[in-house]
């Protein structure tokens, strides 16, 4: 009896114990629910320095034996600063001031001497009027007074015909008023009797370019004045004309002399 009395306690126990859990459990969800929930972490502390914050820095290191498949080189053309293309410029018209000067200057020369072509109006006297010629050096058959062709100077200003025939007057030589463009003197003073070959025989010589020698007029042609002659056969010339626009020029020295035709007197 005894034995069955306590388990029956027992037994009541437990059905208490589970009744209150029942009723407990509903309780304690309501309190988690009615709570916040909260979480902390915490962390070490960082506190490194730096220096220098701003400052850059690099390594390269590169292999002597490493090849990169050739090396490209950039060509970048120079250019002129405005100041320096202000100061060319500059230059330059200093420089055709000094051309157009020195062309008033010849110009002033030429009509400052008495030349034959100011008191030549229409008739030609022929050669042996000219008597500082040394005509012996002429060769055998030629004509000391065949007709020159001189009525005056009726090639245009500045061209290099006009200064021909200025010059040779200032040398007290010879020259036809109609000899035509420069390339063709030489045929123009043969047919009239002129000793024309290819040496530079005197001062005062006219030598002859055709068209394209030494930069003349393909279409023109070139003439000039022999002024020197040198040991060695060169010669420097005077001109004026296309290469030299509206300025003398005189400064020219030519060394394959054979190559031109000359016309002596």
């Amino acid at each position: 009896m005894t034995s069955f009395t306590r388990s029956c306690v027992a037994a009541a126990a437990v059905i208490a114990l589970g009744v209150v859990g029942v009723v407990s459990l509903p309780s304690m969800a309501a309190a988690e629910e009615a709570s916040p929930v909260t979480s902390v972490r915490s962390f070490r502390g960082m506190n490194e320095g730096r220096s220098q914050l701003f400052a850059e820095s690099s390594s390269v290191a590169v292999d002597e034996g490493t090849d990169w498949g050739g090396v490209e080189t950039l060509d970048v053309p120079q250019t002129k600063s405005q100041a320096e293309k202000d100061a060319e410029a500059a230059q330059q018209r200093a420089e055709e001031e000094a051309r157009r000067q020195a062309a008033q200057q010849a110009a002033a020369t030429a009509s400052s001497t008495v030349s034959r072509s100011q008191v030549r109006t229409g008739t030609d006297s022929g050669l042996a009027s000219y008597t500082n010629i040394d005509y012996s050096i002429a060769p055998a058959g030629f004509n000391p007074n065949h007709e020159i062709g001189d009525v005056g100077n009726r090639y245009a200003a500045n061209n290099c015909t006009w200064w021909a025939y200025e010059r040779r007057h200032q040398l007290g030589l010879p020259v036809g008023s109609f000899f035509g463009n420069g390339a063709q003197w030489a045929a123009s003073a043969a047919a009239m009797g002129y000793w024309v070959d290819n040496t530079p025989r005197m001062i005062g010589d006219i030598m002859v370019f055709q068209g394209g020698q030494a930069g003349s007029s393909w279409g023109y042609g070139h003439v000039a004045i022999v002024e020197e002659i040198y040991p060695d056969g060169s010669v420097r010339v005077s001109e004026m004309g296309s290469g030299f626009p509206g300025y003398f020029s005189s400064t020219r020295v030519f060394s394959d002399t054979a190559n031109y035709q000359y016309i002596h007197f």
